[in-house]
């Protein structure tokens, strides 16, 4: 007896100090670089503040009628997210919101884009997106959520939105060694047939974002401002045009 409480005890300490490591791992996120940081929020151009958790980045000089909610990978910090969407700010009228994950994993708030919304009436066209594991979860809200459209950033959909009325933009790097290609390749079964896909050449997983540090990710030949660059090429233009009023049979908007 006394052999199998020595057992239980030491399954339970184990269970006890794996749990307190798996939220210690989780708690200590992938940060941005302080400069490319202060480079964004030097940016005349863009406005960024911290809204109870979330981190907003808005056009300067321009009433914003647009929303962006992007929920970040599994342990990494909306501020590493600033180079990646100051173009969105700084290029068309569209606000981007990216809020702070419960121990940095969207996957545990799935419904975090739900709060914004209703913290912000005014908006009235919302796009949803995520990078990694952030883009399972933007998938899942979106699934069950009047949304604009999805952008997934080596990403992809756990749950079947074939047949859902928004649009999907799909972006991946070729250099990017993080991102599971099987899945993705069979996930790609479950996104509407009007998904415009995206790859990269030279991008890696962690250029989505400015952060390094990423396990399983292979070093790149682009630089993290060219990444950043030609990610906004792609991303800018589809938000644009996924954001403009298309004209009816009869000329009215």
């Amino acid at each position: 007896m006394n052999r199998w409480k020595q057992a239980i005890a030491v399954v339970f300490v184990v269970l006890i100090v794996g749990s307190g490591g798996a939220v210690l791992y989780f708690s200590m996120p992938y940060h941005g670089p302080a400069s490319s940081v202060q480079q964004v929020l030097d940016d005349p151009q863009v406005t960024v503040t911290t809204e109870a958790g979330v981190h907003v980045l808005t056009p300067a000089n321009t009433n914003s009628t647009i929303g962006f909610v992007f929920y970040p990978g599994a342990r990494v910090a909306p501020d590493a997210y600033y180079s990646t969407f100051a173009p969105v700010a700084t290029r068309t009228n569209i606000t981007v919101f990216i809020p702070e994950m419960p121990l940095n994993f969207a996957l545990l708030n799935t419904d975090a884009a739900e709060r914004i919304r209703s913290q912000h009436p005014s908006i009235q066209t919302w796009f949803i997106g995520g990078h990694s594991l952030g883009g399972v979860a933007a998938c899942q809200y979106a699934s069950s959520h009047d949304v604009q459209g999805l952008v997934l950033f080596a990403s992809y959909c756990n749950v079947d939105i074939r047949d859902e009325p928004f649009t999907v933009l799909s972006v991946t790097g070729s250099a990017d060694t993080v991102l599971n290609r099987e899945n993705y390749q069979e996930a790609n079964t479950r996104l509407p047939p009007t998904t415009t896909s995206h790859e990269i050449r030279g991008m890696n997983h962690t250029q989505f974002a400015s952060y390094s540090g990423q396990r399983g990710d292979s070093p790149a030949p682009l630089s993290y401002d060219e990444a950043h660059q030609r990610l906004a090429d792609v991303l800018v233009p589809w938000l644009t045009n996924q954001s403009t009023p298309v004209a009816s049979v009869g000329g009215n908007w």
